[in-house]
């Protein structure tokens, strides 16, 4: 009896855990709806259950079962692009990423394309990070525009010219990428190395001027997951005092 009460209070116990982690993994993807380039999380868990063969080859009386965090997966879909009339805000309308230089030199990889000139003319973050390769306009430039393949076009001396290219970054694996805040990645093994190309040719995003990728997270679809996970809390909670009823009882019954 008290080897399966203690196999009800693990399962109960993991299940409250892991629904916790899933309902706060759905918080941080509402509070993200509105980000530029964010990309939805999605906490994968995994039912665990010890057999007793399996407990006795592990020198035990018995192996905690229940559900337990897996993995935490980063959905790298596309969201939608919306229009925003300023010049430097550029999407991304395919795979890959743009790279920046954060201030300790560090190049990281991000989807979010608000970008500005700074006070020394290069393309900047909204917080300073350098695009790379550098981007910086000629003198006097005028008229600049940005096409599909990264080019950047500028009026210089009345004459229109390609001042500077973009250039994006792809991975083997995106959701390998390492978040580091600020919605910027660094590249892991599991992502595999950056791999570069211009935007536009195959297999690398083309470049959407004067817009923004909008988060990729659905509201509705982030509340249906968070009842189902507020209803398996409730069945576990419930679960867990099941339990904690029945261990009463059988130490009322040895007394």
């Amino acid at each position: 009896m008290s080897l399966t009460i203690g196999a009800l209070y693990g399962i109960a116990y993991s299940g409250l855990h892991t629904r916790e982690l899933e309902m706060a993994t759905i918080s941080h993807n509402l509070a993200n709806l509105q980000t530029v380039g964010y990309k939805r999380v999605q906490l994968v868990a995994q039912d665990l259950i010890a057999s007793q063969e399996e407990a006795e080859a592990a020198g035990e009386r018995w192996l905690p079962a229940g559900t337990y965090l897996a993995a935490t997966r980063r959905l790298t879909q596309q969201g939608a692009i919306e229009t925003t009339g300023n010049p430097w805000d550029l999407a991304l309308d395919g795979p890959g990423y743009f790279q920046v230089q954060e201030p300790d030199g560090t190049i990281s990889y991000t989807r979010a394309g608000a970008f500005h000139i700074n006070g020394d003319g290069r393309l900047a973050t909204l917080d300073g990070a350098s695009v790379l390769p550098p981007v910086t306009l000629p003198v006097g430039a005028q008229d600049v525009y940005v096409d599909r393949r990264g080019r950047i076009l500028a009026e210089v001396n009345g004459q229109v010219q390609v001042v500077a290219t973009l250039q994006i970054a792809r991975f083997a694996n995106p959701e390998g990428l390492q978040m580091i805040g600020a919605n910027r990645f660094l590249a892991t093994a599991a992502s595999g190395p950056a791999q570069l190309g211009q935007p536009g040719t195959p297999g690398y995003a083309e470049i959407v001027t004067q817009a923004l990728e909008k988060s990729n997270v659905d509201l509705s679809v982030e509340a249906i997951a968070m009842v189902a996970a507020q209803r398996a809390y409730s069945l576990n909670l419930r679960m867990l005092q099941i339990t904690d009823r029945l261990h009463t009882l059988a130490l009322e019954l040895r007394a």
